[in-house]
């Protein structure tokens, strides 16, 4: 008890009661439980007091303290930080009772109660109640069932070339063992040893061996060679030539000598090769071989194709590795510096060699011959000639072939595009682009092919898709080129001027020299752009400037570049110097106004130094009472300047830069997901374990239902096509456009569950749960997986861990925080960077959890939180210092977004804040 006299024993009138006594001495024990758990919410906490129980509320309430049903306790401010207080003390009192930090202080029998309930004498309501008697009943939904997230891809092409492609044999029996034969083992060099007479039996038997195949061969190129323009008809084979026996002899030449010395050569090269290659991969596998080269030789292609061995892969090296004969030693070692003495080194050929040259002969020659399909299986399955395959299909007309080799082979997706939109099977080359993103490849590749129609029909398509997700600069870049699809970019560029932010101002300077037709028209936008002073049209006023000085010169983009130099003088005295003074007299240089040339020094450019340099740290702390009259549950800063807020089951709301509100969207949203562009969001509201979805389309000012769905995480923005999404052990990039939730890409199978998902336009970063998270990045838009790591706590820090919070970036930075008590001096807040501590925060007082922190390439941002209040910290990644600090005072949850210029924060108190990252400044302080 303490002697202090307060004005009045108990609250009177309306108050915003954070807690309640309640005296089970008064009601009854009975009566005070009913009461708690009438009032009982998520988030509440009961503890165990002398006389009754205290039951702390998750947010504020507004009661009439004569209606209350306990003794209401409000939050104040005292010297240890805040406490509960049951009777209106004046500060000077509460200075004089100095309550510790979470204290609750309430008048009794005349006298001050100070009570600090501790942690063991917290209750769970729960236990109160008798649920022995009830059974839990089966219910079933009324509606469609929530959809799963589902991955839909075309089907796969089936393409088996010796079934696809005419006149191509079947495989011989032995293929395969072969082929087992050659990448199963590789040949090693093997130690010299004395031979055995089972080593001296082996060796005669592979020389016979060779010998009886190049006796063979020998008898085959002594044969007579008749002419394949001699043949009738019926008589012309696959060859091309036909072998008869020779009917006279010929008359021995003068060189008979010297053939017969080539001959016997040649034959002892072949005996060589034979006993060598025996050695090597065995007798059988030997023959193999020598017979593929004999029959190749001997110009037998068709049966020869039945026996040919791959040049791809483990195959291919296993070839090269394979001499066909042993490199000759020198004579002797003398060195000849003499001109024209020098010999050329003479190596072994490998067999890789020998058999590529024999398969390109075979190609040459049926290409000749007008068998173009066995041709191309030579280039494709012989030789591994994917792409020339290809194109050599093409270029015989064979659309359809070429276009199933490229999918069945994986080639570039740009390659398999083309062909698919050669061969006419548009659809296909359209779902294809869409998931890979490989239009503009593809484009490129029909250009440079001199298919003009085709490239012009794919960059209508390509920029109609672009427009239809909201990326309208990119679109009216694809289609600017072929003169029919002019007039939708015109309203593409308008589409994106009204977006704002840095694609406006481009588009504005590329209308003046694309659309000088329109000229009056867009100098009014142009000079109403320059001469604004707001901050958020700095990006548009800078890429307008930038864009302008490297277009061409005209005297409509000469006269502008005046009032830009203007501009952006007044931008960099305002908000520091965005464009380097080179930059800035090019821009000079391209106004040509002399008087400006001549007054462009003296204007000012001041290097001021950047905000998150400063010394002093930037503090957001609006007052308790400053509060709206609707919580917000998420929002977004739109490029337009205005602000999207998610108001729970009230809608969506497009508010001003005063305050205003645009327009209403009559769809429930607890969470938001915005394009990139910002003409594009996705509302979101709980349903249980489902959510329910709708789209707004922030330019027409419409909204519509999509569909019930079921899923865990998701990425807070999209690209305005595809939007990524997690459930169960499953990622897929839901097509946002589909009627259904489906998506062209994903990973059905991922081993583990995701706990959070961040990208950019470059970059996919996914954070799996567990007790052992690792942080997976895809490169965008390939789809590629280009890391995976743990994401381990550090070992000498784990054990002072008592929550840690893992989060990451777009582009696979890793950021955890987490609260280590302390006792009596407080908590400590821990931020951590790819597991290196580069902060420790003392927080006052205790009671604190921490938060999922977010993370960017340059920032950090750690939330932690109380039952009284929720603070975040702006850390700068570099230097680990707090450069910023928010400070909403009975906020009970809180909406945090990232992006590279801004953080937006909307808590349940309907406050909603959003901080300019580049200048240091609040853009947006709403109360809703």
């Amino acid at each position: 008890m303490r002697a202090v006299r307060p004005r009045a024993l108990t609250h009177r009138g309306v108050v915003e009661a954070s807690a309640f006594f309640f005296d089970a001495a008064l009601t009854g024990a009975g009566e005070s439980r009913r009461r708690i758990l009438s009032l009982w919410v998520p988030g509440s906490s009961v503890y165990k007091v002398p006389r009754g129980w205290l039951l702390r509320l998750p947010a504020p309430r507004r009661v009439r303290c004569d209606q209350a049903p306990g003794l209401p306790l409000t939050i104040e401010k005292v010297p240890a930080g805040r406490a509960l207080v049951g009777a209106p003390f004046a500060p000077e009192e509460l200075r004089t009772l100095d309550p510790p930090e979470g204290a609750a202080v309430r008048l009794r029998s005349g006298g001050v109660l100070v009570e600090r309930p501790a942690e063991s004498e917290r209750e769970d309501p729960a236990a109160w109640l008798d649920v022995a008697g009830f059974s839990v009943a089966a219910a079933a939904s009324l509606g469609a069932p929530p959809a799963e997230p589902h991955l839909y891809l075309s089907e796969p092409v089936s393409f088996d070339p010796r079934l696809r492609l005419r006149g191509v044999p079947p495989p011989a029996p032995e293929l395969a063992e072969v082929l087992a034969a050659l990448t199963g083992k590789k040949p090693a060099a093997k130690p010299r040893r004395r031979s055995s007479p089972a080593s001296l039996t082996r060796t005669a038997v592979n020389w016979l061996h060779g010998l009886r195949w190049s006796l063979r061969g020998w008898r085959r190129r002594h044969a007579a060679v008749v002419p394949a323009a001699a043949m009738g008809p019926l008589e012309l084979g696959i060859a091309g030539e036909r072998r008869v026996e020779r009917p006279e002899r010929r008359p021995l030449g003068p060189r008979l000598d010297a053939r017969i010395a080539a001959r016997f050569r040649h034959l002892a090269a072949r005996l060589a090769a034979a006993s060598h290659l025996s050695q090597l991969v065995g007798r059988r596998h030997a023959a193999y071989i020598q017979r593929l080269i004999e029959m190749f030789e001997a110009g037998d292609v068709r049966e020869a194709l039945r026996y040919a061995i791959p040049l791809d892969g483990a195959t291919g090296e296993a070839l090269r590795g394979l001499p066909l004969r042993l490199p000759s030693p020198r004579r002797d070692l003398e060195i000849r510096p003499e001109p024209g003495t020098a010999k050329p080194l003479r190596t072994a050929p490998d067999l890789f060699a020998e058999l590529q040259r024999l398969y390109r002969a075979a190609f040459e020659r049926l290409e000749s011959q007008g068998h173009i399909e066995e041709a191309a299986f030579v280039l494709a399955e012989v030789l591994h000639a994917h792409e020339e395959a290809v194109a050599f299909l093409e270029r015989h007309g064979r659309l359809r072939l070429a276009a199933e080799m490229a999918e069945a082979r994986q080639l570039p997706p740009g390659l398999v595009v083309r062909q698919w939109f050669l061969a006419g099977d548009r659809e296909r080359a359209l779902r294809i682009a869409r998931r890979t993103r490989a239009f503009a490849d593809a484009v490129t590749r029909l250009e440079r092919s001199r298919r003009k129609e085709e490239a012009q029909a794919l960059r209508r398509l390509w920029g109609t898709g672009l427009a239809e997700a909201g990326n309208y600069v990119a679109a009216v870049e694809a289609v600017w080129p072929v003169p029919e699809g002019r007039r939708m970019a015109a309203a593409w560029m308008d589409r994106a001027i009204e977006q704002g932010g840095a694609p406006a101002g481009r588009m504005l300077a590329r209308k003046l020299s694309l659309i000088p037709e329109e000229f009056e028209e867009t100098r009014d936008q142009v000079l109403n752009l320059l001469e604004s002073w707001r901050a958020e049209g700095t990006a548009a006023r800078l890429a307008f400037a930038d864009t302008l000085r490297e277009g061409p010169r005209t005297p409509a983009t000469v006269t502008l570049a005046r009032a830009a130099v203007r501009s952006i003088a007044r931008d960099s005295g305002r908000f520091g110097a965005r464009m380097s003074p080179a930059e800035f007299r090019q821009l000079v240089a391209f106004a040509d106004d002399g008087a400006l040339r001549a007054d462009a020094p003296a204007l000012p450019l001041p290097s001021r130094e950047p905000w998150a340099a400063r010394e002093t740290s930037w503090c957001v702390e609006p007052g308790a009472s400053d509060v709206g009259v609707m919580p917000a549950c998420d929002a977004a800063f739109l490029p337009t300047g205005l602000t999207l807020v998610a108001l729970g089951e009230a809608g969506v709301r497009l508010i001003s830069r005063a305050g205003r509100t645009v327009a209403e969207f009559d769809q429930p949203a607890h969470r938001l997901v915005v394009s990139d562009a910002g003409n594009r969001a996705l509302a979101l509201a709980r349903r249980g374990d489902a959510w329910r979805l709708a789209r707004i389309d922030l330019e027409t000012r419409r909204s519509r239902p999509w569909c019930d769905a079921r899923l865990d995480v998701f990425a807070p923005d999209y690209d305005g096509a595809l939007w990524f999404v997690a459930a169960g052990e499953s990622l897929v990039a839901i097509d946002a456009s589909s009627a259904g939730f489906d998506g062209p890409w994903g990973v059905p199978g991922l081993g583990r569950r995701v706990r959070s998902i961040r990208r950019s336009p470059v970059r996919c970063t996914l954070v799996t749960a567990g007790p052992d998270p690792e942080v997976w990045t895809y490169e965008l838009p390939s789809l590629f997986l280009r890391s995976r790591n743990e994401a381990a706590p550090d070992a000498d820090n784990a054990e002072d861990a008592v929550h840690r919070h893992v989060g990451a970036s777009a582009g696979g930075l890793l950021a955890e925080q987490w609260i280590a008590e302390e006792g009596a001096d407080g908590s400590l807040l821990h931020v951590a960077i790819q597991g290196r501590i580069v902060l420790r925060l003392r927080l006052p007082g205790a009671g604190w959890t921490s938060g999922d922190p977010l993370a960017s390439p340059d920032w950090i941002v750690a939330p932690v939180q109380t039952p009284e209040e929720i603070r975040v910290h702006l850390v700068r990644r570099d230097t680990g210092k707090v450069r910023a600090e928010v400070v909403l005072a009975r906020a009970g949850r809180l909406s945090l977004r990232l992006t590279p210029s801004y953080l937006t924060l909307a808590d349940d108190r309907g406050r909603v804040i959003v901080l300019d990252l580049d200048y240091g400044q609040i853009r947006r302080d709403l109360r809703l």
